[in-house]
């Protein structure tokens, strides 16, 4: 009975199963592998029910049929070894209108429906009805398909089966992919609205690249998403979203609004040996076409971004040439998306609170216990020392001067976006303004940004489209005048503010009754004088470009930018400031430096682009060519003056001198760029792709024999997923396996290092004219840097779309370095850069995110992202080997260990003496020599590389919960297995200078008597010499809780009856706080701060 009923089951579903489908049921062999199980039979004549039985028999699979079908067949005449059921099959059923499927583990065999041939036709159009040229129509099942024209009209013919549904399938790039059911209409008319996802294209700057034939590496952010993990900060938000992106840290800066970050994109791919190539190391950044600067992308307006593609290797970057060595953040701004006319305003005010939570400083009692205990005064109680009697006395009457809190606040910052856009018959336009108005923790300090911004597009008939926009900037920055953070952390506790008369004092003496003891500024005078530091920029951009569809499969696209830049710097100290307590001559008194620089720039390119499907199998190829030219002027101005007779003349006007450095110079800069570049993409049945270009590049900051140079860029890539073999897993979508390689280049150091550069001094006068000396030595052989690229990836989406993961494995080397060489005195200079070094970067970044929950009213999204770099200097010149630099993110602070340049090293290594610790006996250091000696004494030659700031992992790990309208945003980063310099416990824990205050640890932990066993010298050992020793590398494990966001989106019913589209608002926090294995001082120059915000978005 129960086999009777399995049959009965499957006769059932030979009725109703539509023919050509294969349906799997839970079973433990799939369909496919029914029909590879392999038969040995021959048949001579034999009907077709006899064969199908021996098939059964021989497989031991369930074949299912009508008696009446397969009856009025002819014998069958076959002879077969080792051959898959299908074969044996396909040739018994061939000519006739029987087909086979699997079904339950079932093969049902059954006729074919009934086709009837029609033909469906209409257009397709984006959301404001402008035609999609080229957008694809396919029948929902099968490979039938076609490509809109010019117009977007399409038409298709297929056959169409009686009781089975017939979908047309609409897609196009950039656009929510379509389905329509023909359901007997032959017309059908669709409109494609844009794609929010934007996750399957890739924006070069130059054109569009599908996902599914994308060999190169770029991580597509959402406007939207940055806005969700970092809404005050947008490098940071860029940085946290980016795997293998690094934002630099500056831990003297903390969070100084005037600080501009640096950003690295899989690691460090130059050595910087001067103040010339700072910078050298940053991605090349262009937003809507035009190449901006990081402090531009600093200032911009998120809630103005649409997407950013952040581009990492040579297959993504080869298009920019020399320009994209260090990798390529690609901007684009907000399109109009709403026939409708849209203001839109968003509104974010902030508030900041300092971070002090990393200062463990003595207080005012502690301090001078400490100062007595270090043998600072004539007995060992200090009685007999009227400077120590003066200071007990302060703390006996309760001087406790919190000095680290004195100059800060809780500063109200706020941030106001306006856009308005609409769109009529062959016009849109977009006009943007914003106002960001940021105010640190330190008192006084601002920085303001105001943007103005309009684009305007013309659609020309159906196949001309042309924008313009035009954007206005203006920044101003101004700097606190209470000074830096470090000189309050520095101040004695035990000092007052004020004197008896309730004046500021403006110097603090270590001893009050000697002027000629350790001297120390009192900061907070010097803030009331008229003394500044402020600086404006601004920017103008003007942008023309077109796209003209000339025929159903080529189109050109073409852009013109102007850009001019102007910038002001004006640094002005009082005569009456205390640094100039002990000068008489009026002439030195006070100081003004001034700066200026104007920069003009005008690029173009044009790229043409042919592309067509072949067949309809999911074959395609594309071509672009076109070139690209730019020109550039930069020019400055500077100047010191000195000696101000009074506070308020504070103008450079009043100066009545310039130093011997100081006098009025300027620089002027000019380069020229050019590139000329082709790129092929091959798509075959969507499965297999290559990709390959080729560029020249040429720039006039080489030699005329080396002006151009070739580049070139090829990948491959494999979609598993379209695969037979894959195509029955029902939890993968996409499977793709990508390899690239290429050679690029840089140029993104100083302008003539190929020519000599001279300079005019009124100093060297002759009959002749005003004379010159050589500044740098060109050199006219210098060729450009080279980089070679590797990367292998893997890319794939599981579990209909809930699960997506990309991981990445690249080595990048450089060659032809630039390096100094000596040169004989006699040539005026002292050294000359040629191209001589190598250097490689390897290592991996990946991206892990899912859809935990998805439901209708909850989501739950998780997403990890991490990577790791490691560098090593191959070859560098004798002259660098002996050079000293700041290591990266330690410009500024004097006590990190410079950076020692050696082969096989690393840019990121830590140099230090080698320790065995404090010996115990008599409490000095052991330090270990080269030769594995050890010392009393101190050598830095000894210095040797202990350790490696570059982290094993790092990334971040971010959640977003939403519950109907309601979404919580959690942003964490982590930072694993990195070397750490604790120049806190080197400069404030044990070298410490007893004259300044100092970490409260300084009491502890130290050598006192022999025998003891402790990490940190004795106090009377102190010696003030700034040790770099192998003591103070610590290593760093960090988890820090960057951002949380609470959002809510009102629902549409109840913002209709208010005139609203949309309305969300919400609370936010950053910096919140973070677990770390190493304590040090955080913000040494400038504090960090922990901020809250709101969040108020409109949309009438």
């Amino acid at each position: 009975m129960k086999k009777l009923l399995q049959v009965l089951c499957v006769i059932l579903l030979v009725w109703f199963l539509p023919s050509g489908e294969t349906a799997f049921a839970q079973s433990k062999i799939s369909g496919n592998q029914i029909l590879q199980k392999q038969v040995t039979a021959s048949f001579t004549a034999s009907p077709v029910k006899d064969v199908l039985a021996k098939l059964q028999q021989e497989t031991n699979v369930r074949i299912v049929y009508k008696a009446a079908d397969v009856d009025r067949l002819k014998p069958f005449t076959g002879s077969f070894t080792a051959a898959p059921v299908s074969q044996i099959l396909d040739k018994c059923l061939a000519g006739t209108r029987l087909t086979y499927s699997v079904v339950s583990g079932a093969i049902v065999i059954k006729p074919e429906a009934k086709m009837e041939r029609i033909t469906v036709f209409g257009n397709v159009k984006d959301d404001m009805g402008q035609p999609l040229p080229g957008a694809a129509v396919q029948l929902r099942g099968t490979t039938i398909g076609v490509v809109a024209d010019v117009d977007g009209n399409y038409s298709i013919e297929f056959g169409r089966q009686e009781g089975k549904e017939n979908v047309l399938v609409f897609s196009f790039i950039g656009m929510t992919t379509e389905e329509k059911s023909v359901n007997g209409s032959t017309q059908l008319n669709v409109r494609l609205k844009s794609d929010s996802s934007l996750e399957e294209v890739v924006v070069n700057g130059f054109y569009t690249q599908n996902m599914n034939t994308f060999t190169g590496v770029a991580t597509t952010i959402k406007g939207e998403e940055i806005i969700a993990v970092s809404p005050t900060n947008l490098v940071a938000g860029i940085a946290t979203l980016t795997p293998g992106m690094l934002m630099v840290e500056n831990n003297a800066q903390g969070s100084n609004p005037n600080a501009v970050p640096s950003l690295l994109v899989r690691g460090a791919n130059s050595l910087i040996t001067n103040e010339s190539e700072e910078g050298v190391n940053n991605p090349l950044i262009v937003l809507d076409g035009v190449e901006i600067t990081m402090e531009e992308l600093y200032d911009l307006d998120m809630f103005d971004i649409e997407r950013i593609d952040v581009l990492k290797d040579a297959s993504a970057t080869i298009l920019y040439g020399e320009k994209g060595a260090n990798g390529v953040i690609v901007v684009e701004r907000k399109q109009v998306h709403d026939q409708k006319v849209r203001l839109n305003y968003n509104f974010l005010p902030k508030f900041s609170v300092p971070d002090l939570s990393s200062f463990n400083l003595t207080n005012a009692a502690q301090k001078l216990d400490f100062e007595r205990i270090a043998g600072l005064y004539d007995s060992d109680n200090g009685s007999l020392d009227r400077a120590y009697d003066y200071k007990l006395q302060n703390v006996r009457r309760g001087v406790n001067t919190d000095w680290i809190h004195a100059p800060l606040r809780i500063p109200f910052s706020h941030s106001h976006s306006l856009a308005l856009s609409a769109r009529g018959s062959n016009v849109d336009y977009r006009a943007t303004i914003n106002l960001n108005d940021t105010y640190g923790v330190m008192k006084a300090d601002n920085r303001r940004k105001l943007g103005v911004g309009f684009n305007v597009g013309y659609h020309l008939r159906d196949k001309l489209t042309v924008s313009f926009r035009t954007n206005f900037s203006m920044t101003n920055s101004k700097d606190t005048p209470y000074g830096t953070f470090s000189d309050y952390v520095a101040l004695n506790p035990y000092e007052p503010i004020f004197d008896a008369n309730g004046e500021y004092i403006k110097n603090y003496y270590f001893n009050p009754f000697d002027t000629n003891s350790s001297r120390m500024a009192n900061p907070l005078y010097d803030a009331t004088l008229s003394s500044f530091s402020k600086g404006q920029n601004m920017s103008l951009t003007n942008s023309l470009s077109a796209k003209w569809n000339v025929t159903k499969y080529f189109y050109v696209t073409g852009q013109a930018n102007m850009s001019f830049s102007w910038g002001t710097n004006d640094d002005y100290v009082s005569p009456d400031a205390a640094e100039y307590v002990n000068l008489t001559d009026p002439s030195k008194r006070g100081e003004y430096k001034f700066s200026k620089r104007n920069g003009e720039s005008y690029d173009g390119k044009i790229v043409l682009n042919y592309g067509r499907q072949i067949g309809s199998n999911g074959s395609m190829f594309r071509i672009s060519g076109g070139s690209n030219i730019k020109y550039a002027r930069n020019t400055s101005a500077t100047a010191i003056g000195m000696g101000f007779l009074k506070d308020e003349l504070n103008d450079i006007s009043f100066a009545m001198g310039y130093p011997t450095s100081g006098h009025p110079s300027g620089t002027d800069r000019i380069a020229t760029d050019v590139g000329f570049f082709v790129n092929g993409n091959f798509s075959l049945f969507n499965r297999y792709f290559v990709d390959a270009s080729f560029r020249t590049s040429g720039s006039s900051r080489f030699g005329a024999d080396n002006s151009f140079a070739p580049f070139w860029a090829a990948g491959i890539g494999w979609n598993l997923h379209n695969e037979s073999f894959l195509k029955d897993v029902p939890w993968v979508e996409r499977l793709t396996l990508r390899y690239s390689t290429g050679y690029t280049g840089s140029v993104s150091f100083d302008y003539y290092q190929a020519k000599t550069v001279y300079e005019y001094d009124s100093n060297y006068q002759y009959y002749t004219g005003i004379g010159a000396i050589p500044l740098s030595m060109g050199n006219p052989n210098l060729s450009w840097q080279k980089k070679f690229n590797n990367n292998v990836g893997i890319s794939g989406t599981f579990f209909k779309d809930r699960l997506n993961v990309q991981f990445d494995w690249y080595t990048n080397t450089t060659y032809d370095l630039l390096m100094p060489i000596n040169l004989p005195p006699s040539v005026g200079v002292s050294s000359m850069n040629v191209n001589f070094g190598q250097i490689n970067n390897s290592g991996f970044d990946f991206s892990l995110s899912g859809h935990i929950i998805s439901t209708k009213d909850w989501f739950w999204s998780m997403t990890l992202t991490g990577g790791h770099v490691m560098d090593r200097i191959n070859n560098i010149s004798t002259v660098l080997k002996g050079t000293e630099a700041d290591a990266v993110g330690s410009e500024g602070d004097a006590i990190m260990p410079k950076l020692l340049f050696t082969e096989g090293g690393s840019q990121f290594d830590i140099y230090a003496v080698r320790s065995a610790g404090i010996d115990p006996a008599t409490g000095q250091e052991i330090f270990i020599k080269k030769d594995g000696t050890y010392t009393y004494k101190y050598d830095e030659d000894d210095r040797v590389a202990v350790g490696n700031s570059n982290p094993v992992l790092n990334g971040s790990w971010i959640n977003t919960l939403r519950y109907k309208g309601f979404t919580l945003s959690l942003t964490t980063s982590y930072t694993f297995g990195a070397d750490f310099y604790n120049t806190t416990l080197q400069s404030k824990v044990e070298n410490i200078d007893p004259y300044k205050n100092v970490d409260a640890r300084a009491y502890t932990e130290r050598w006192k008597n022999p025998g003891d066993l402790v990490r940190f010298l004795a106090i009377n050992t102190v010696n003030n010499q700034m040790v770099n020793s192998e003591r103070f590398v610590e290593r760093r494990n960090e988890i820090y809780v960057s951002n949380v966001q609470f959002t809510y989106d009102f629902q549409t019913k109840w913002l209709n009856k208010i005139g609203l589209k949309r309305l969300c608002l919400g609370l936010g926090m950053s910096d919140i706080g973070y677990i770390s294995t190493v304590k040090f001082e955080r913000g040494t120059s400038y504090p960090y701060c922990r901020s809250i915000n709101l969040i108020f978005r409109p949309t009438f």
